[in-house]
């Protein structure tokens, strides 16, 4: 059998490109290596995903299991624990020779989605000096220990980065009992989003060091303490600032890289800027036949842009391969110099309907307003209250496309030198808006809210900060020793550690399905205390087929 599109990989991205591509009348292999889809979600088990996609805060495995359930109804072959080998371009259509506990096989496809995800950078790829004791983790890693394993790696830690995963891993690990001493990020900025930064740290008390670094770690078989450091805008060493810290343990979050092995395999041009490869506006990179979406792609903020990227390589996948995409030319999309990158980076000729260009800026930039310009003429425009480096953003262009390349450029306002009392960020939705509080406390002035609901937010905020707990129970399923939960409300902080008492009493002896109350108005918060994934291997034994046909 030939299929029409094959996706690599079965996280939130391969799972939106293989529903899209089924959905478009075509034949679809899905080749993931773990022996569960879903990816990094699974052990996510955080709230804030889906505020854009469902309009919904959902923990990592409750959007995961609406995609696979989604995936269960379509006609796509599902291949779990399955190992892609190599790839072979033979004229018209691709050769991935595959090896899974059935065997080596040859699949033919006629075109492929890479849907690869990202991983961490390690201590071995960032040169701290030192000994290499053990308790040396990425956050990542530590995010699996706690959330998928129960096993708690640290009693006293320090986080080196301030990537969103450590931050909220650093909430995660304060909430489970263990120490966190600081979080030290060697930029002058914070590479996580703000939300994350004041749901995370500040809820916690968990210091943040900027434009500081770890230097040196000792241990003897394990951690034993680290030397921290401030470092200036070169981010050399800063003498006589050097610090030592007693701690177990040294969480890394330093950074995601694409995982693009495949791509480079098949000779795709990468993006030295984003680590994936080059693309077009069908996601399709620089080798015909060949789409990319996802982190694999270039790494987002949120999963909801992860799923659409998903949704469109998907879709053009499939009509590649019923030779219904033909690209004739393709122009470079120019970049302002306030621009870190764009995504796509290429637009194909012919070519109508809308463009969706995504793009980070170099800068923190405020009152700012993005103009896509061809030959002069504005095409498309998008203010933004506030332009960050964390975060990805979009614009949407109608296509008008000549000879003449596009042009993204930008302009932005001065920043205000008022000064508020107190600032806060509004959690409520992705844009994480700074709202600053001026006049006094007993009467207050808001500023920066993007909407109604980020004033009632910071109004609430300032006087009973509540936010959604989720953490994890026992269960007695040997195979899935830990249930993600989560309060279906938000909850005041100070009721968090009773909550969490409770939380780590309770153990779970029958089988549970999504959104099903484990307790009822846990601790008299009014909020009841729910499951966020089924107790059960939601994919094991429910796959289109467990071998596929040769």
């Amino acid at each position: 059998m030939i299929y029409d599109v094959a996706v690599i990989g079965g996280g939130p991205a391969g799972l939106a490109a293989a529903i899209s591509a089924s959905k478009n009348n075509s034949t679809v292999v899905l080749i993931e290596r773990e022996p569960e889809l879903g990816g990094i979600l699974k052990q996510c088990i955080h709230d804030g995903f889906g505020i854009i996609h469902f309009r919904k805060r959902l923990t990592g495995p409750e959007y995961a299991e609406i995609f696979i359930e989604e995936l269960l109804k379509t006609s796509v072959e599902v291949l779990l624990s399955t190992f892609l080998l190599e790839v072979r371009r033979r004229e018209k259509f691709f050769e991935l020779l595959i090896q899974n506990a059935h065997g080596i096989f040859t699949i033919t496809s006629k075109s492929i989605v890479l849907a690869t995800g990202c991983r961490e950078r390690t201590s071995r790829q960032i040169f701290i000096h030192g000994d290499r004791p053990a308790g040396i983790m990425t956050a990542g890693t530590a995010q699996k220990f706690v959330n998928v394993m129960g096993l708690l790696p640290f009693k006293r830690c320090v986080v080196l980065g301030s990537g969103d995963v450590g931050l909220i891993m650093a909430r995660r690990l304060t909430l489970e009992g263990s120490k966190v001493l600081g979080v030290y990020e060697i930029k002058s900025e914070v590479s996580g989003l703000l939300r994350n930064v004041s749901q995370c740290l500040n809820d916690f008390n968990i210091p943040l060091f900027l434009s500081h670094t770890v230097s040196k770690v000792f241990g003897s078989g394990r951690v034993e303490r680290v030397e921290v450091v401030k470092v200036d805008e070169k981010f050399s060493f800063v003498p006589g600032t050097g610090k030592q810290i007693d701690c177990d343990g040294l969480l890394l979050a330093v950074g995601l890289i694409p995982e693009n092995e495949t791509a480079e395999k098949l000779s795709l041009e990468l993006d030295p800027r984003t680590g994936g490869p080059i693309v077009d506006q069908y996601m399709m990179g620089t080798v015909e036949g060949v789409f990319s979406c996802g982190n694999s792609l270039h790494v987002h903020d949120l999963v909801d842009y992860v799923t659409w990227t998903g949704f469109e390589a998907g879709r053009w996948a499939s009509e590649y391969a019923r030779g219904n995409l033909k690209v004739q030319k393709r122009m470079q999309i120019e970049l302002d110099p306030s621009l870190s990158y764009c995504v796509p980076q290429l637009l194909s000729l012919p070519h109508s309907g809308k463009v969706r260009i995504y793009f980070r800026v170099k800068s923190k930039l405020s009152g700012a307003e993005l103009y896509v310009l061809q030959s002069g003429r504005i095409l498309a425009s998008k203010k933004f209250k506030t332009l960050r480096p964390q975060q990805v953003e979009f614009i949407d262009v109608a296509a008008q496309f000549d000879e003449a390349p596009l042009k993204l450029s930008i302009r932005s306002a001065p920043a205000s030198e008022e000064q508020p009392f107190k600032s806060l960020v509004c959690i409520v939705c992705p844009k994480g808006c700074e709202v600053e509080v001026y006049g006094d406390p007993s009467s207050p002035l808001f500023k920066g809210y993007g909407c109604e609901r980020g004033l009632e937010f910071a109004k609430q905020d300032l006087v009973n900060p509540k936010r959604i707990l989720c953490s994890t129970v026992l269960t007695k399923d040997p195979l899935k020793p830990l249930l993600p939960v989560r309060t279906d409300r938000e909850i005041p902080l100070e009721s968090f550690e009773k909550v969490m008492e409770r939380i780590k009493q309770l153990v779970l002896d029958k089988p549970v399905r999504r959104g099903e109350i484990i307790v009822e108005n846990i601790e008299n918060t009014n909020a009841n205390l729910i499951a966020t994934s089924s107790s059960y291997n939601l994919v094991g034994g429910k796959v289109n087929v467990n071998r596929a046909q040769y």
